[in-house]
């Protein structure tokens, strides 16, 4: 009864974290059942929509950018990811509102998966990381505009070290894609500066605004020409 109270508790303040983590528990779940719980089986893995450079630029099967960001390797790496969304979404969804979280959990992942893409094609990757990033990435934009609050700025420090820290981790191991953490972080870091905060001052100048768009615009680009190729 306390984890529903808890779980309705989490809806109430964060819907959208809420049914984020709930939806990519229940994909774990199908890859479960489907893999015969195999879910580190990088052929199983993608047919399931991992990202796959050849199926992307040959096939232009795009939408393997983004299906990746629901789909996991292994208990460990789903209990990992959906642990880090439970505490950091509601934080982000609170200082950007449920929908421009939304499309910064999105579109993070999704640049995720491109500079994977573009630089590691023949590598199959999967998994929420590259959105968790780009949350960090916001984050740390929100902490930078509003380093006069205390309490935000204090937020940001850790934030920042803690990112430094899972990036050095990620160095370590190979089996992580730091290309896709990369990413993430660099496309939560453009989308926070381009689109702001939900209902706070503090926007970035117009022409910074207009640079975040267009790198944005170029690295989707970079995407299309390439499977034109």
């Amino acid at each position: 009864m306390n984890v529903m109270n808890e779980i309705k508790k989490q809806y109430q303040i964060a819907p959208v974290t809420t049914i984020l983590l709930f939806f990519t528990i229940l994909i774990y779940l199908v890859e479960v059942v489907l893999s015969g719980a195999n879910t580190q089986n990088g052929r199983f893995l993608v047919e399931m929509g991992a990202k796959w450079g050849p199926y992307i630029q040959y096939q232009h099967e795009y939408w393997r950018l983004l299906t990746p960001i629901f789909l996991h390797a292994g208990m460990m790496h789903i209990i990992m990811n959906m642990i880090t969304l439970w505490f950091i979404g509601p934080l982000a969804e609170r200082y950007f509102g449920s929908r421009k979280y939304l499309l910064l959990y999105l579109f993070g992942g999704v640049m995720g998966n491109i500079l994977s893409y573009l630089f590691s094609p023949l590598s199959i990757s999967v998994g929420a990381s590259s959105s968790l990033f780009a949350l960090f990435g916001g984050l740390l934009i929100y902490s930078i505009q509003f380093k006069y609050d205390t309490q935000i700025r204090s937020q940001g420090m850790l934030l920042g070290v803690f990112v430094v820290l899972n990036l050095a981790s990620g160095l370590m191991s190979p089996d992580i894609d730091m290309l896709g953490h990369v990413g993430g972080l660099v496309g939560g870091l453009l989308f926070a500066i381009a689109f702001g905060f939900a209902g706070r001052s503090g926007k970035f100048p117009i022409l910074w605004r207009l640079t975040a768009i267009l790198v944005m615009v170029l690295t989707v680009g970079l995407v299309l020409l390439r499977g034109n190729l």
